[in-house]
């Protein structure tokens, strides 16, 4: 039976559209912070090798280069250039995968290269989507020494607008994903508010947010990955480039499946001519299929594809964001539209249905979002000392408090609208069965009335009962501790998502962290000197050490010094500048720089008197 509109309902939902602006605003406010609090995306690939090595010098001019990375890489946009000491171009042809090896790029150089120094530049795109850009350097016979600063820059090199832009794009797809998550909401704990125009508004909104950031994702990918300006977005070979990778390819299947998506949606929110319930249920399921191969995109075009365990973690991550969408969408349009409604029968409804349906969603989301934090982090140290684990903790602390008041929420429908159904089923049925007088007429179908008021732990029956009741005493109140419970999740998840839109865009801590090395150097005259190097990489370095005398006691000796050096390229040794940290005996450095991989040998003098010294060695591999 259709209801009749209800004028003061309706200008009661009219005093509360506010309250569906503010929460536009408050995801608003969540791509803001993702976007802002974003920083230059570093991609999960990192250069393992090269041939010739960086900062070799050679007899004669190879016949290529080829660079070897941590993971798959993709050339479709990129490039790997060599130039002598003149600027001139001296590969022979384009880059490409030798023997089809994706993580290897190599080019020829052209023959009868002379003398000299030759910088090798490259840009490639990781298989999480992300550009990385490098140099290095190697030289030919008696040629000058060339330097290439540094293997892999720390940015993408893309350009700001386009960044910027692209960086937006990513974060509104999705938002778009968690407001079209609206419609499991709607078809298992609310079918009533498919005809709630506010609910069908944020759904589509979802859908458009969605399909819109999607094409524009597909536009900004080339000049993103090239490094080009904003003009360059309507390009035709950036765009053809961009369709055959595998981001291109994945957009290009979203795209697909949301068109498929808003065709089904079309027929499953429509209020008038009701589809038949076996035409719904086969939409339903070809709905869900499609929003699992929409979520299948999102997985296989982002970090997912990258690092150990891809097909496990493409997975998890295509049941992360099922989860995600479903609890967060359920609460956008349960603060939205269920709860202003203020429709007694169907909040006793959908809102223990929704209870376990959350309930479900965040143990999917603890699972999986454990497994993500140890393929991201690797380990415990990891995520101390580094600002991607620093991060996640942040996360993961405000997860376990928005876990903590959803469970309160649950709790709560639980007492109001579960227990008493139960209670007043069972009333029911032992008065039944004893012969007992019930206002109620026979039952013609041999109690199969009770039957289906009492399917499914009671819940169902909360259904057939509530909507029979009337509101009871305490409803509004009740409402109120519900809005404002469900409006501080949303809150929190808006916070959630706001750090995962920040995580996506950092290098993970297993790609970053190095466990810092640590050494006892041993003295002639008995003593030891406690050292310890952080983060042990090629670059800038932190090197701590402690002076310890014969009996294990921290001394202050009166002169200590540091020297490095790398003896297979006969560089130093490099003095090092110490200063005294405070405690008894220890000294440091921050500033100890180390321009190649390689053994370095770390060289410790002590001078305890003026007549006594001792001299400790070890080695370090640095990469």
């Amino acid at each position: 039976m259709t209801r009749a509109p209800d004028p003061m309902r309706t200008r009661r939902e009219r005093g509360r559209l506010p309250r569906g602006k503010a929460l536009v605003a408050l995801v608003g406010g969540w791509l803001l912070v993702g976007v802002i609090g974003a920083a230059p995306a570093l991609a999960h690939a990192t250069l393992v090798s090269t041939d010739p090595a960086d900062g070799t010098r050679l007899q004669s001019a190879p016949a290529q280069v080829t660079l070897t990375f941590s993971e798959k890489v993709s050339l479709d946009v990129g490039y790997v250039k060599v130039v002598d000491n003149r600027g001139h171009e001296v590969e022979d042809g384009k880059a490409a995968h030798p023997g089809d090896k994706g993580d290897m790029a190599s080019v020829k150089l052209k023959s009868g290269l002379g003398d000299g120094g030759y910088i090798v530049s490259y840009r490639v795109v990781s298989a999480d989507s992300h550009p990385i850009n490098g140099a290095v350097a190697f030289t030919v016979g008696n040629g000058p020494l060339v330097t290439a600063n540094g293997a892999v820059s720390d940015s993408s090199g893309s350009d700001p607008v386009v960044n910027a832009l692209f960086t937006f794009t990513r974060w509104a797809s999705f938002a778009g994903l968690v407001l079209l998550g609206g419609i499991i909401f709607l078809t298992l704990a609310w079918p009533a508010g498919r005809g709630d125009r506010r609910a069908r508004r944020i759904v589509w909104s979802g859908w458009g947010i969605a399909a819109g950031s999607t094409a524009a994702g597909l536009l900004l990918q080339g000049s993103y990955a090239s490094g080009q300006t904003i003009t360059s977005i309507f390009s035709a070979d950036l765009l053809s480039a961009t369709l055959g990778s595998t981001y291109g390819r994945m957009q290009s299947i979203r795209l697909i499946a949301l068109g498929g998506l808003a065709v089904l949606l079309i027929r499953l929110l429509r209020t008038e001519n009701p589809l038949p319930e076996q035409v719904r249920a086969r939409d339903e399921d070809l709905a869900a299929i499609l929003g699992l191969v929409v979520l299948a995109t999102y997985a296989a075009s982002g970090h997912a594809v990258a690092g150990i365990q891809p097909t496990v973690a493409v997975l998890s991550d295509i049941a992360h964001l099922a989860a995600m969408s479903t609890w967060v969408g359920g609460l956008v349009l349960l603060v939205s539209c269920l709860l202003p409604a203020s429709r007694a029968d169907e909040l006793a409804s959908a809102l223990p249905k929704f209870s376990r349906l959350a309930f479900g969603s965040v143990c999917v989301l603890a699972a999986t979002g454990t497994y993500q934090a140890w393929r991201e982090v690797g380990t415990f140290p990891a995520l101390l000392a580094t600002g991607y684990g620093q991060l996640l903790s942040v996360k993961i602390g405000s997860f376990l408090l928005l876990v903590g008041l959803g469970n309160l929420g649950r709790l709560a429908v639980r007492r109001r609208y579960v227990l008493p159904v139960a209670h007043a089923l069972s009333a029911t049925g032992s008065s039944a069965g004893s012969g007992s007088g019930v206002d109620e007429p026979p039952d013609p179908g041999g109690g199969r009335a009770a039957g289906r008021a009492a399917t499914v732990d009671g819940v169902d029956g909360a259904v057939a009962l509530d909507e029979r009741a009337a509101p009871r005493p305490g409803d509004g109140a009740v409402l109120r501790r519900l809005r404002a419970s469900v409006g501080l999740e949303i809150s929190i998840a808006t916070l959630v998502l706001a750090l995962t839109s920040v995580l996506v865009a950092q290098a993970p801590a297993r790609a970053t962290y190095v466990k810092p090395f640590q050494a006892t150097v041993q003295l002639p005259r008995g003593g030891t000197v406690s050292l310890t190097m952080t983060p042990a990489r090629v670059g800038t370095n932190t090197v701590q050490l402690t002076v310890f005398n014969a009996k294990a006691q921290a001394i202050d000796p009166q002169k200590v010094t540091l020297e490095v050096r790398l003896d297979a390229e006969g560089i130093g040794p490099l003095p090092v500048k110490l200063d005294k940290a405070g405690a008894t005996g220890t000294y440091r450095s921050a500033a100890v720089s180390l321009p190649r991989p390689g053994t370095w040998t770390l060289t410790v003098r002590v001078q305890t008197s003026e007549f006594e010294a001792g001299v400790g060695f070890t080695e370090v591999s640095i990469r």
